[in-house]
């Protein structure tokens, strides 16, 4: 864990139970680093063993919604706020730097206060199907560039058909950061 701050939720024990003291006991977690597991909590003398559930928590700070957010919004900085994040609650991915949101369309809606994950993002259709783009074909000799007209969607590094306007030939291009469509050879 770093940049937050470590806690430790342990599993409530049966209050039915009577064990004897121990004046050496041994905690073992298991081999795996999860935030879920259980602990052995044993004693040698007298002798018993008991397992009880672990949580562990990762809380940094990250990019929460701000408000209510329906699937398909681009995000701005007006839908982000900054709140305290379990690290260790999903699947990783979450956001601590706003400019890794903003601008990036929402996959899923959230809810006001839910963390911002790498993966509910995707970058904004930048090529429209029908467009006219530029069409930039490159080898390490040359460059040319031609316009084209883009028969796909496509969001920066997708790789979607292009007709060349002249010649009415179909390539699979590239979509570059500028709004047009690269070819490398």
């Amino acid at each position: 864990m770093h940049d937050g701050r470590g806690e430790v939720d342990v599993g409530a024990i049966d209050a039915r139970l009577r064990l004897p003291a121990c004046a050496n006991i041994r905690v073992t977690l298991p081999p795996n680093n999860a935030a879920l597991m259980t602990a052995k909590i044993s004693c040698d003398a007298p002798n018993w063993t008991l397992y009880v559930p672990i949580h562990l928590h990762d809380w940094v700070d990250a990019v929460i919604a701000a408000g209510n957010l329906p699937p398909n919004t681009k995000l701005t900085g007006a839908l982000l706020t900054r709140g305290r994040a379990d690290a260790l609650a999903g699947t990783g991915g979450l956001i601590t730097d706003p400019r890794q949101a903003e601008g990036k369309i929402l996959r899923v809606g959230l809810i006001a206060g839910a963390p911002i994950l790498a993966q509910q993002l995707e970058l904004p259709i930048s090529v429209h199907r029908g467009q006219r783009v530029m069409l930039t074909l490159t080898d390490p000799d040359m460059t040319i560039k031609t316009t084209a007209t883009a028969l796909d969607d496509g969001r920066v590094g997708d790789t979607i058909t292009v007709e060349n306007t002249v010649s009415r030939k179909t390539l699979q291009a590239t979509v570059a950061r500028d709004g047009g469509v690269e070819i490398k050879f």
